[in-house]
C-alpha cells in the first residue's frame, strides 16, 4: 500500500482502499461503533489522550475535531485495527459509505529488534508487560532506541479516505482515528499491534530475551544438599508441635552477593535509592546470618 494522500474519486486501478482486505489478525469491531465519551473531549485515559495530543503536535487539530460527530453517532459502521492500518467504512451524505483509513507507519524487523531488546534489558518494563500492564513511560524506552510509539511527524501518519473531501484530514478519517483513540482508552497494546506486532508476539519475544537473559546469570542454590531428617506427622504428639520440632526448617543460608538479588532483577530505582535499598538488604542478610549461628558478631 503505497503513502500518500487521496481524498477525491481516485480511478479504479489507483485507489489503495479498493484492494483493502482485512488482515489475518485485526483487530475487528463490529458497528456501528459509537464513541463511548458524549461530550467534550475524547480520549480520556492516558493512552487515548496522547494519541490525540499527537495531532496537536502536528498542527492538525482543528481538522481533527470535525470528527467528533461521526464518530459518536453510529457513522463509523465497523473498525478494523492492523499492523500499520485502522480501517473503517463510514456512512458520509452518500448512500454508500466512504472507504476510510488511518495509516500509522509501522516499525519494522530491525526498530522492533532495538525496542524489544531494550523493554528486555529493562527488568521492571518486562515485568510489567508480562503481567499485562503497559507501563505509561514506556515511551521514553522506545525514544531511547529513536523509535516512537505515537506519530512524530506527518511522514509517520496518513488518512485517507474515498470521500471528496480534501482536508488533512478529513471527517471521515478524523473519526477513525478518535475511535482509535477510545480503543487505545481500553486497551494500550492496540498500539502495539498498529506498530506491527500483537500483545502475544510482544509478549513471547520478551520471554524468549529475559529468558537468554537469565541462562546466563550464576545459578544460585536454594536448598542445602543433605535431605531433612525424616520427622513424625505433626499430629503424633501436640505438645511437641506447639513447644517447637526438633527439626531444623532451615534448608537453606542466604547467599552473599554483591548486588542484592532483587536490585539485579528489577534494576536500579530512580534517583538515590538505590544506595539506600543496597545497604538495607545487607543489614538483612547480615542479621539474618546472625540468627541462623552462620556468622559472628564482631563484637564477640
Amino acid at each position: 500500500m503505497g503513502w500518500w494522500y487521496d481524498y477525491g474519486e481516485a480511478p479504479e486501478d489507483k485507489h489503495t482502499l479498493r484492494d483493502y482486505k482485512t488482515q489475518p489478525d485485526a483487530i475487528v469491531i463490529d458497528g456501528p461503533v459509537y464513541a463511548v465519551s458524549k461530550r467534550g473531549e475524547i480520549g480520556r485515559e492516558w493512552w487515548g489522550q496522547q494519541w490525540v495530543q499527537a495531532m496537536e503536535r502536528l498542527g492538525l487539530t482543528p481538522r481533527l475535531q470535525r470528527g467528533r460527530r461521526y464518530a459518536r453517532n453510529g457513522s463509523v459502521r465497523r473498525l478494523e485495527i492492523g499492523h500499520g492500518i485502522a480501517y473503517a467504512p463510514v456512512q458520509g451524505s452518500r448512500p454508500r459509505p466512504y472507504r476510510t483509513a488511518v495509516h500509522l507507519k509501522p516499525f519494522n524487523d530491525a526498530e522492533w529488534e532495538r525496542a524489544l531488546a531494550a523493554l528486555a534489558d529493562q527488568a521492571i518494563y518486562s515485568a510489567k508487560l508480562l503481567a499485562g500492564e503497559m507501563p505509561g513511560d514506556i515511551e521514553g524506552v522506545f525514544q531511547g532506541v529513536g523509535l516512537s510509539l505515537f506519530p512524530r511527524s506527518k511522514k509517520d501518519i496518513i488518512f485517507e479516505c474515498s470521500c471528496p473531501d480534501w482536508g488533512d484530514p478529513c471527517k471521515h478519517a478524523a473519526a477513525v482515528y478518535y475511535l482509535v483513540a477510545e480503543q487505545l482508552d481500553a486497551d494500550p497494546f492496540v498500539l502495539f499491534h498498529l506498530k506491527g506486532k500483537g500483545r502475544d508476539e510482544v509478549l513471547a519475544a520478551l520471554r524468549a530475551l529475559r529468558g537468554a537473559e537469565d541462562d546466563g546469570l550464576p545459578q544460585i542454590p536454594m536448598f542445602e544438599d543433605e535431605p531433612l531428617p525424616d520427622a513424625p506427622p505433626l499430629d503424633a504428639d501436640l505438645g511437641a508441635f506447639w513447644s517447637g520440632l526438633e527439626v531444623n526448617l532451615v534448608r537453606a543460608a542466604p547467599v552473599h552477593m554483591p548486588e542484592p538479588f532483587a536490585l539485579r532483577q528489577l534494576g536500579d530505582p530512580p534517583g538515590d535509592a538505590g544506595a539506600g535499598l543496597r545497604s538495607i538488604y545487607n543489614e538483612v542478610a547480615h542479621e539474618a546470618s546472625l540468627w541462623l549461628g552462620l556468622e559472628q558478631d564482631g563484637d564477640g
